[in-house]
């Protein structure tokens, strides 16, 4: 994660002489907040279009009591949840949608708090849809009956449902203490935290959702010196400049690939006179 973000920096020699920062590393840990900015925003992007063919989408959380074993409570939420989506009403009713588990912690009662966000469709009234719910949920959990039911729409659907897909986990509530980082990293180790379901179950959407939650490290291309240049066009003229580490600041999805701020960990003023802002293509 300490590297996760710094990018290969390369100067056009024999071109235009600017520089450009190419294939970062992603660590592809939980808890990395730079990974977390781009598979949400991967994620979203994907996912977007599901969202929008819904009849009518709700957003829905739902809780169940806390503990202090995360394994047993996760354990507990996911088997409440297949339990839930077996019964007639919901059957009947919830068209597909999309589910995400995210974990927090209590910090005064020291108890684990899983919880899933879910993006549902269903043509019901939401007071009916939400009594139905409670009593269905209070039913397979039988020690949890709290759900928060609103409806999702609006402008910034594709904002939400980024932030959505971001965290599957406050890392505040856990950073200080190894221990607790340990407890999380173990738990979600090779374990998918979102899922799709009913009409939004798709080889596609599966695909997409395998590749943004792979935790294998993205290691750096070694080819870079013989693409061309993104400026110039000028082949085999890029020269790596080892010396300087360049850190993320953010990224944003433009067309095909992303939009990387970046600046230098080591002497940013040196860069900062030679531009120091570029774009990072092909998904990079």
């Amino acid at each position: 994660m300490r590297g996760c973000g710094l990018l290969s920096v390369y100067a056009c020699t024999a071109g235009c002489g600017e520089l450009h920062g190419r294939h970062a590393y992603h660590c592809r840990e939980r808890l990395c907040v730079w990974c977390a900015g781009a598979r949400g925003a991967q994620l979203g992007d994907a996912l977007l279009p599901l969202v929008q063919a819904m009849a009518r989408p709700w957003f829905l959380t739902l809780t169940v009591k806390n503990g202090p074993d995360l394994a047993e409570r996760a354990a507990h939420l996911r088997q409440a949840f297949k339990k839930l989506r077996r019964r007639a009403w919901w059957r009947a009713h919830v068209v597909g949608g999309i589910a995400v588990e995210e974990v927090t912690r209590n910090a005064r009662s020291g108890e684990w708090h899983p919880h899933l966000h879910l993006i549902i469709d269903a043509a019901v009234p939401q007071a009916v849809l939400q009594a139905q719910l409670a009593a269905l949920w209070a039913a397979v959990t039988r020690d949890s009956f709290i759900l928060d039911l609103r409806p999702f729409q609006g402008a910034a659907v594709a904002t939400d449902l980024r932030e959505l897909c971001k965290y599957t986990a406050k890392i505040s509530d856990i950073v200080e203490s190894p221990a607790l980082v340990r407890v999380y990293l173990d738990y979600a180790r090779r374990r998918r935290l979102i899922v799709t379901f009913g009409s939004c179950y798709g080889a596609a959407a599966e695909a997409t959702l395998a590749a943004a939650e792979a935790e294998e490290p993205a290691q750096e291309r070694t080819d870079v010196a013989q693409s061309p240049c993104p400026s110039c066009g000028a082949v085999g003229t890029l020269r790596h400049e080892p010396a300087r580490r360049w850190r993320m600041e953010s990224v944003a999805p433009v067309g095909g690939g992303w939009y990387v701020q970046c600046r230098s960990v080591d002497d940013w003023r040196a860069v900062r006179a030679r531009r120091g802002w570029s774009v990072v293509r092909g998904g990079g």
